[in-house]
C-alpha cells in the first residue's frame, strides 16, 4: 500500500514537471527574451522617477503682545499661547490666501521643482512625454517654457495645489507647537520652501502685532491720559486747600480736627489718583519700548535645514515589481501557448484524450 502511494506521488511530480517544467526549458529564450525587455522598460521607467527631500522646522507659539500685556498686574511676560490661538494660526497656514502670499517671494527655481509632479504615476507620465518630445526634436521649446515660469491664473492655481500637497502642517495646541515640512525633487530647494513659508508667517505675525499693539497703547494713553486728569483734579484742589488755610506743603497735620479729616481726604485721593497715574504711565511706557523691538510671539525652535538623504524614493521598488511582472508575462505566455498547442508530456495526457488504459510506454532518448 505504502509502495503505491510512493509511485503515485512519483508520478504526479513527473507529471507536473512534463507539463511545466519541460515546456518552461524548450522555451527558456521566450523567457529571457521578455525578461530582458520588461527589464529594460523598467529602468527607463524607474529613470523618470525621482527622490523627495523633505525639510521642516518647528515653532513655538507664545500669546500675542496685546494678550500677553495685562494692565491690572502692570507687567508684560511672554506665555504660551492658547489653543484658539494655536489652530487659528494652523488655519492661516493651511489657507489659500496664505498660499498666494508664499507663491508671491517664492523662488524661480522652486516654482520650477513644483511644475515637476511629486506622485509616481504623474512622474512617469511626464518622462515618458518628455522622451516622446525629444525623439521628435521638441525638447527645446519645453525647456524654454521651464525656464521662464509663467504667471498665468492659471499656472498659480496648479502651484497652489502642488503647494496644498508638498507642505505638511501640523500643530499641537497643548504645549502651543507648529510643525511646518516641505516636500522637494531638489535637495537644496526643501528648506527655501520651508523658508518662505516662515518668512511669511513672521511678516504677519509681526503686521498682526504691531496692529495689536498700538490698539492696546491707544487703549492705555486714553486711560493713563483719564488718570492724568484725576491726578491734576487732586492736586490742584489739595494745593487750594493749603492755600485757603496756609497749610506748608510738608505739613499732614493739624491741630484743627475738622480741617485735618478734609486734608486726610485730600492727600488720599491725591495718593490713590498719583499711584494710578504712575501704574499707567509705567506700562505705556514698557509698551512703547516693546512696539520699537521684536514683535513677533513666533519663534524658531528649529530652521529648516537641507536634508542630507531622499526621505521617500521608490526606484528599487519600481525596479523590483518591474522585474517580478516581465518574469511572470514570460512564464504565463509560454505555458499558456503550450497548452493551446496541446502536446502530449506525460501518458495521463493520453488518458484524458482517449480513455483507454496504457499498458507500456517507449523510454526517450
Amino acid at each position: 500500500m505504502e509502495e503505491k502511494k510512493e509511485t503515485t506521488k512519483k508520478l504526479d511530480v513527473s507529471f507536473y514537471v512534463a507539463k511545466f517544467g519541460v515546456p518552461l526549458l524548450e522555451n527558456k529564450w521566450i523567457i529571457i527574451i521578455f525578461f530582458v525587455a520588461g527589464l529594460l522598460i523598467t529602468l527607463l521607467l524607474s529613470s523618470f522617477i525621482k527622490p523627495q527631500f523633505i525639510s521642516g522646522t518647528a515653532l513655538q507659539i507664545e500669546q500675542p503682545f496685546n494678550e500677553a500685556m495685562s494692565i491690572r498686574q502692570g507687567t508684560m511676560s511672554p506665555r504660551k499661547a492658547k489653543a484658539p490661538y494655536v489652530i487659528a494660526v494652523e488655519e492661516k497656514l493651511k489657507s489659500k490666501s496664505f498660499a498666494k502670499e508664499v507663491l508671491k517671494i517664492l523662488p524661480d527655481d522652486v516654482k520650477l521643482d513644483l511644475e515637476l509632479p511629486l506622485d509616481l504615476r504623474s512622474q512617469i507620465l511626464a518622462g515618458l512625454r518628455n522622451l516622446v518630445r525629444t525623439i521628435l526634436g521638441r525638447s527645446k521649446k519645453s525647456d524654454d517654457k521651464k525656464e521662464s515660469p509663467s504667471s498665468t491664473p492659471d499656472e498659480d492655481n496648479r502651484y497652489l495645489q502642488e503647494l496644498e500637497k508638498r507642505v505638511g502642517i501640523r500643530v499641537n495646541s497643548n504645549i502651543a507647537m507648529v510643525w511646518i515640512t516641505g516636500a522637494t525633487l531638489e535637495k537644496n530647494l526643501a528648506p527655501i520652501l520651508v523658508k518662505s513659508y516662515l518668512d511669511v508667517l513672521l511678516a504677519m505675525n509681526l503686521e498682526e502685532n504691531k496692529k495689536g499693539v498700538q490698539g492696546k497703547i491707544s487703549f492705555t494713553l486714553e486711560q493713563k491720559n483719564a488718570a492724568q486728569q484725576t491726578f491734576e483734579k487732586a492736586e490742584q484742589a489739595l494745593v487750594k486747600f493749603r492755600n485757603h488755610y496756609q497749610i506748608p506743603a510738608d505739613l499732614r497735620m493739624t491741630p484743627d480736627t475738622e480741617i485735618q479729616a478734609q486734608l486726610n481726604t485730600l492727600l488720599s485721593n491725591y495718593e490713590v489718583a498719583k499711584e494710578h497715574y504712575d501704574r499707567l504711565d509705567r506700562i505705556y511706557l514698557e509698551a512703547r519700548v516693546r512696539e520699537a523691538g521684536v514683535l513677533v510671539n513666533i519663534h524658531v525652535l528649529s530652521a529648516p535645514m537641507i536634508p542630507l538623504r531622499p526621505s521617500k524614493s521608490a526606484k528599487q521598488k519600481v525596479l523590483l515589481v518591474g522585474v517580478m511582472m516581465s518574469l511572470a508575462v514570460g512564464l504565463a505566455i509560454v505555458l499558456i501557448f503550450d497548452f493551446l498547442k496541446g502536446p502530449i508530456r506525460h501518458e495521463k495526457d493520453i488518458n484524458d484524450a482517449v480513455h483507454l488504459p496504457i499498458y507500456g510506454s517507449i523510454p526517450s532518448l
